[in-house]
């Protein structure tokens, strides 16, 4: 069974370009209980690393994250 990083990291990278919509779905997922660990935190960091195209909301996400990270 694939692990949930390599499935969402499949999905988020699949053309390259992390969406406002990619962006919306993480943070809806991610901080639905108004924390993230650095398990969470540090997935985004990557996926940003390996996109060649991101939308600011993501670096706005990194930013919340790192706020509330447990």
């Amino acid at each position: 069974m694939a692990e949930w990083r390599q499935v969402a990291k499949a999905c988020a990278l699949g053309d390259g370009h992390i969406s406002i919509k990619e962006v919306e779905i993480m943070r809806a997922v991610i901080l639905a209980d108004g924390t993230a660990n650095k398990s969470e935190l540090a997935f985004l960091q990557e996926i940003k690393k390996e996109a060649k195209t991101a939308v600011k909301a993501l670096d706005e996400l990194i930013a919340d994250c790192e706020k509330v990270t447990k």
